[in-house]
This record gives C-alpha cells, sequence and structure tokens, in this order.
C-alpha cells in the first residue's frame, strides 16, 4: 500500500502507520479515509491492540504548514475545519477504543503529532524522540486533542507552560513528566515492541476494554463529554487560524523566519 495511512493485523495487533516520510509524516485531509478505516478495524474482535507508528525519520511533524497556508490564501477554510473534525474522530477514537492503544514515537512529535501520541494510552519513545505543543509559534491554538489529552497526563501548570512555549522536550524530559511510560534505543525498539505485543495479544480482552473505560471515567469524562471538549477544542483552532497572527505565523515558517507577531 502506498497511501499516507497504512494499515495492517499481524499476530492479533493492528498498526497503523503514518506514511508520508519525505514532509515528516505530516497530517492532511487525504488521511481520513485512512485513518477511520483503521480503527473501524481495530475495533473488531480479532484485533487486541493498536500500535501507532511514523515511516521514516519522524512519528509525524504535525498539520502540514504549507497545505495550511495555501488553504487560507484560497480561503478554504472549510477544508481546514474538516482537517480538525477529523482530528477530534481520531483523538476520540483511540480514547474510547476497547483495546490498547501504543504510539512509538521517533524523532520529532510535533504540533497535532505530538497530540495525536497523547491520545495513545501509551508512549514508547526512543533516544531521539521530541514533542513539541508546537501550535503556538505560528499563533495556533492546540488541536487534534492536543490541550485536552496533555491536561489530562501532566499538571496545569506544566500543560500550560507545554502550550505557551510551544518548546520542544526530549525524551527524558518528556519521560520525567510522565508523559512517556518507557524510552528504548533504536537498536532494541522492535524487539521491545515484539514482547509487548505477544503479551497484548493473549491478554483478556474484556478486561482491556473494562480498564479503558475505568480509565476514561477515572478521569471525570464520558465518552460525549470527552467529545464535547475535542470539538469546542476544534472550534478554538478554527477561530485562531483564521486572525492575522495565524497567517503570519504561517507565512513566517514557510519563509524560515521568525514570526512578528501583532
Amino acid at each position: 500500500m502506498n497511501g499516507p495511512i497504512q494499515f495492517e493485523v499481524r499476530d492479533r495487533i493492528g498498526i497503523l502507520t503514518l506514511n508520508r516520510p519525505e514532509k515528516l509524516n505530516a497530517l492532511i485531509p487525504e488521511m481520513a479515509e485512512g485513518f477511520m478505516d483503521a480503527l473501524s478495524k481495530s475495533a473488531e474482535p480479532g484485533v487486541k491492540a493498536l500500535l501507532l507508528r511514523g515511516s521514516g525519520r519522524a512519528f509525524c511533524a504535525g498539520g502540514d504548514i504549507g497545505w495550511m497556508l495555501q488553504s487560507l490564501k484560497e480561503g478554504r477554510i472549510e477544508e481546514m475545519k474538516a482537517l480538525l473534525n477529523l482530528g477530534a474522530k481520531v483523538s476520540h477514537g483511540l480514547k474510547t477504543l476497547p483495546k490498547p492503544v501504543i504510539a512509538v514515537v521517533q524523532g520529532p512529535a510535533a504540533g497535532a503529532g505530538m497530540s495525536l501520541a497523547l491520545g495513545a494510552d501509551l508512549r514508547i519513545a526512543t533516544p531521539d524522540a521530541q514533542f513539541s505543543m508546537a501550535f503556538v509559534k505560528i499563533g495556533l491554538h492546540p488541536d487534534w486533542g492536543g490541550s485536552v489529552m496533555l491536561s489530562m497526563l501532566v499538571n496545569p501548570a506544566q500543560a500550560l507552560e507545554l502550550m505557551f512555549t510551544g518548546e520542544a522536550i526530549d525524551a527524558k524530559r518528556a519521560y520525567d513528566l510522565g508523559l512517556v511510560n518507557q524510552i528504548v534505543d533504536a537498536e532494541v525498539l522492535e524487539d521491545v515492541l515484539k514482547f509487548l505485543c505477544a503479551r497484548l495479544a493473549h491478554g483478556p480482552s474484556e478486561a482491556f476494554a473494562s480498564i479503558k473505560r475505568s480509565a476514561l471515567r477515572n478521569t471525570g469524562h464520558t465518552p460525549e463529554s470527552l467529545l464535547a471538549l475535542l470539538e469546542e477544542e476544534g472550534r478554538q483552532m478554527a477561530a485562531t487560524a483564521q486572525s492575522a497572527d495565524a497567517r503570519e505565523g504561517l507565512t513566517a515558517f514557510v519563509e524560515k523566519r521568525m514570526p512578528k507577531f501583532a
């Protein structure tokens, strides 16, 4: 398969691979069908867990900045909103999938890429992994569940610091904050994943599903309240995307210069 999303089931483990390595797996609307198909197939009884991966040297660099800027210049706001709606659906789908979801982060997980990783239940990172809520650097509000999931995982001050600054943190810092479960050298990553996947593949499906429901409930949410938060996040992102600051931030990024915000 050569699409932007690849999905396969191997030994009862679903594997979703972002497949735009030349663009650091940046997210685009054309990924919608692949994401939703992967979530649907992962919910089938024969699948015990889902792995999220990126092809090439990055997990995911977030939204495709060039595409976003062109969309805004051409007034294609509905396409932008469609990508935000996809992010809410994917984030919600990962959190309500009655199976363990593991993100395997190598290289950058920036912007919506970090959001996507945070939507998983567990995160395994290689030492070169970098996490960044980079939205603010281009004048945008977090999307793809980033503000919601980050606030569930770290204390409010730390969540705000990461969102206000957009600065990248390395795998060790992410581990110290509780964002990463394990840091694994690239040389042994596949062996570690093979062991974990074998364990999950022989695990109790009903218990996994029950644990996922409890984990969500213990954060004070239901599937419905979580979806409402994710949709509101998308609306906030859509509003900032149409601001002068966002236009300047996106343009500056493409032109490789520092933005001059109002």
